[in-house]
């Protein structure tokens, strides 16, 4: 979508309103010079020479009265229907951003961090606002100001309607320059929020860390740096506003004194009546009104126009064409319960292969690393319960996110049921693909709230029992009860009320409240003892019954129930089989079993206990 394309699409989506607002802007601006006339009667019927009676001049003063009641009604009118429309398109608007935010790729949000996206959403849609709401209603003000005005200035005096029309003229041009720079400068301003915006994201994002670093004044001294350069281009847009765009106010003030000087002289020489020179002077007033406001309508749309480029960036990134085909109900009853097929994945980081493999936060390999999953293959059957083992840096979440298409995979190594999942919409795929993270992501609602989250798109509502039900599954019915609101308690922003292990308990019930085929749980249970993790698996056993189980996690006790078990080692599959016969066939798998079985007993966490040596090393025998 061009520019023109897009102010053309969101103003017709208000064009009756607009077209309303023309016609109550045009009423208006009639209204306003045609009082003027009466009252230049009014002041000539003041003269005895005339002869004309005092009932003509009550006639004038009337008219003038019930043109100026009905000029405020029309005037309010006017703005009712040129400023909502600024509203309205901010809504809908952020609406259309929203719902492209939603669909857009990883990549995307990998070149547009999140603090410049919410200063777009926040900063840039004021101007747009702006634009569609103010902007309109003083240039349709301004033009129908500066075409009637003149007309009737001219029909009085076309030689004092030259005169004055001078200073404006040397005004506009002073304007013009000003305003050029002024379009630079706005834009600067707006890059400056973006970059102040992403700064604060992240440092907040990291406070802990940046306490426990005491690293706050060299934080601070980057915050300062950022805010200096907004201030600067701050003071620099205020210098244009104060000292050049106000020049059109000063022609205002030099037209008044030649009206006054040059109109003075034209009646002495009985050129002009001072009923007439009077409403030349109404005139002028009410052409220094929009001539005054258009230094500040040309900011409007100057912000507006800035802003625009702003929101484009989001509107015309493209969306993959397959997130845009959506299945139909038919399509969809019949990919249900379908069996997911892994053949030769291999995966590799953007960015040049190198030798060495750098780690994220989450323990998965950085872009530009080596190729973290290679030559993968597997199945997982309806009803099936998958559970995959590996040590830190072993590939287990990309893996996940390869699985439910969160990262871009090639064609032909990935299918639900016959179907390619690059052939699918990624919510389509993520309807019977329901992926729990480690990371639980919690809304600052209530607990009932956060559970109901992923339901919200059904039609019919889960019911209070079904809230009760996955709770039960999750073992966090007796944490919700000794919460003084139970389920209305408010978790607090990302859930920072509840410990680690009830974060991820909720997650879970959330999980399982939507109805899907696949459910992955990627190392959810983590922060959760032995004995919960043991009921929860075995309550998710009973509710899932013929739908499919994956279970990614580097704790033997969360896998041993199940019906095939995976190793994973640098990327690639070492060892497969149950419990039973991993004990037997794979050193690996045994050593650490009976290390973490030991730890168990001690009371020492499970998580810390793993083979990454003798995996780093290869010295473990497949």
């Amino acid at each position: 979508m061009t520019k023109s394309q897009f102010i053309r699409h969101y103003f017709l989506l208000n064009k009756y309103s607009y077209l309303l607002a023309v016609v109550c802007i045009f009423v208006v601006n009639w209204l306003q010079v045609e009082i003027p006339r009466y009252i230049q009667q009014a002041v000539d019927l003041l003269d005895p020479s005339t002869g004309e009676g005092l009932g003509d001049l009550l006639e004038n003063v009337k008219a003038v009265i019930a043109l100026s009641l009905v000029m405020v009604v029309v005037r309010v009118l006017s703005r009712i229907y040129a400023l909502n429309p600024g509203r309205i398109t901010e809504m809908a608007l952020k609406n259309d951003l929203f719902y492209r935010l939603n669909r857009l790729p990883r990549t995307f949000y990998n070149q547009y961090p999140s603090g410049k996206l919410i200063s777009i959403i926040n900063n840039d849609l004021n101007g747009v606002r702006l634009f569609y709401g103010i902007g309109f209603l003083q240039l349709f003000n301004i033009v129908f100001a500066l075409s009637l005005t003149p007309l009737w200035m001219w029909q009085i005096s076309p030689k004092l309607t030259l005169y004055s029309i001078i200073p404006i003229t040397i005004g506009f041009v002073i304007f013009r320059i000003g305003f050029r720079r002024l379009r630079q400068l706005h834009k600067e301003r707006l890059l400056r929020l973006q970059d102040l915006s992403e700064q604060l994201m992240n440092y907040l994002s990291g406070i802990d860390l940046i306490k426990n670093q005491q690293m706050g004044p060299w934080v601070s001294t980057r915050i300062k740096q950022v805010n200096r350069r907004l201030l600067t281009c701050t003071l620099q847009i205020a210098r244009i506003q104060t000292f050049i765009m106000p020049v059109i106010d000063y022609a205002n003030h030099v037209m008044k004194v030649l009206i006054l000087g040059l109109g003075g002289y034209l009646i002495l020489q009985s050129e002009l009546t001072i009923g007439e020179i009077t409403a030349f002077l109404s005139y002028s007033v009410l052409l220094a009104l929009p001539l005054m406001s258009l230094g500040r309508i040309m900011t409007v749309f100057q912000m507006g126009m800035v802003s625009i480029d702003s929101v484009q960036t989001i509107l015309n990134s493209p969306v993959p064409d397959q997130d845009l085909a959506m299945l139909d109900s038919r399509q969809k009853n019949h990919l249900t319960k379908s069996t997911l097929t892994v053949r030769n994945l291999s995966y590799q980081y953007p960015g040049k292969a190198g030798p060495e493999t750098a780690l994220n936060h989450s323990g998965e390999t950085e872009p530009g690393s080596k190729r973290v999953l290679d030559d993968i293959s597997f199945t997982i059957e309806p009803g099936k319960k998958l559970g995959i083992l590996g040590s830190i840096g072993s590939g287990k979440t990309t893996l996940v996110n390869c699985l439910n298409h969160y990262l871009d995979v090639a064609p032909g190594q990935i299918f639900w049921g016959q179907t390619d999942i690059t052939e699918f919409s990624r919510q389509d795929l993520r309807g019977f693909i329901r992926t729990i993270t480690q990371e639980a992501y919690l809304f600052s609602q209530t607990i009932e709230k956060n559970i109901r989250f992923g339901s919200a798109k059904f039609s019919q509502a889960p019911s209070d029992a079904q809230i009760d039900q996955v709770l039960g599954l999750s073992q966090l019915t007796d944490d919700v009860r000794s919460f003084t609101n139970n389920q209305q308690t408010i978790v607090g922003e990302k859930g920072i009320m509840l410990s680690g292990g009830q974060k991820q308990r909720l997650s879970i019930a959330r999980a399982l409240l939507t109805p899907c085929d696949l459910i992955i749980m990627d190392n959810v249970l983590s922060a959760v003892d032995y004995d919960t993790e043991r009921k929860i698996l075995a309550a998710v056993f009973r509710h899932i019954q013929d739908k499919s189980l994956l279970v990614v996690s580097h704790r033997i006790s969360a896998l041993e129930n199940m019906d095939e078990i995976l190793i994973l080692a640098q990327g690639k599959i070492i060892a497969r089989g149950t419990h039973r016969e991993l004990l037997t066939t794979s050193p690996y798998y045994r050593e650490t079993w009976e290390l973490q079985k030991h730890a168990a007993q001690d009371g020492a966490p499970q998580g810390l206990i793993s083979k990454d040596i003798r995996l780093e090393t290869g010295a473990v025998h497949q």
